[in-house]
């Protein structure tokens, strides 16, 4: 798919949702309410609350939901819960792209026939290559190489699977957009810490302003926005300086 275009920058601003339940996500929410960001939903609360419950709580907001489903199973069990996903009408999920490349084919396959068969909303489609909580001796040791080429390696089978993009660091941004074949992909890099900001369990990580400028689309930022420094104020607080920032 082709590059979206921001109006606004903070669209490219998701807020990780870290929560167990819908009655914290909404004091979150009610913080930020109509800045135009993107909500991310994890695991935490997906698998309490129930998907169909934090997508439908998203777009009573207004905002777009990214479900950051991390789908990774063999091919047919990708492809039946990507088209289950598909069906709840996500604006974004996505797989694991450490995979065969089968499996991730198998997920934009789940993804079509649930948009021919039931007449709903196409998601964007995203790989999760290497987390960003993963250093680089990591890598090694868990993938036998270094985290760079490990995200080349499999944002280049997400590109060939027809995958809309890929989820990075940005620090690998800029050497996925100076590669062809991975080069009009969709990138979505966590790991943004603002100079203001505690590191926490990321490893890889970068600035929001360093983010754009390699090649970031979207920016998944957490505990900086949902538990910002006393000096930076509340959440919606901690979103406009970082929209200052990358302005």
């Amino acid at each position: 798919m082709s590059r979206k275009v921001f109006s606004n920058p903070a669209e490219r601003i998701m807020v990780a949702f870290d929560v167990d339940e819908l009655s914290e996500a909404k004091i979150i929410a009610e913080s930020i309410r109509d800045l135009g960001v993107t909500f991310k939903i994890g695991n935490q609360l997906g698998t309490y609350e129930g998907w169909k419950a934090a997508i439908e709580f998203a777009h009573e907001y207004g905002a777009l939901i990214f479900c950051d489903t991390k789908f990774k199973d063999i091919p047919e069990t990708v492809k039946k819960s990507s088209r289950a996903m598909t069906r709840l009408e996500p604006d974004f999920f996505n797989v694991m792209a450490d995979t065969t490349l089968d499996t991730l084919k198998f997920a934009v396959d789940g993804v079509d026939s649930a948009v021919q068969d039931f007449a709903v909303k196409k998601p964007i489609l995203l790989g999760v290559t290497v987390l960003t909580s993963i250093s680089n001796d990591e890598s090694v040791s868990i993938y036998g190489a270094d985290s760079a080429s490990k995200v080349l390696q499999f944002a280049t089978s997400a590109a060939q699977a027809g995958l809309d993009g890929v989820v990075c660091s940005a620090q690998e941004a800029s050497a996925l957009r100076d590669n062809p074949a991975t080069t009009d992909l969709l990138l979505v890099t966590p790991g943004i810490r603002p100079a203001w900001a505690a590191s926490g369990d990321q490893q890889r990580i970068t600035t929001p302003k360093q983010a754009i400028e390699n090649g970031a689309d979207y920016l998944v930022i957490g505990r900086p926005i949902t538990q910002p420094p006393s000096e930076i104020g509340t959440p919606r607080d901690a979103i406009l300086k970082i929209i200052e920032e990358i302005s």
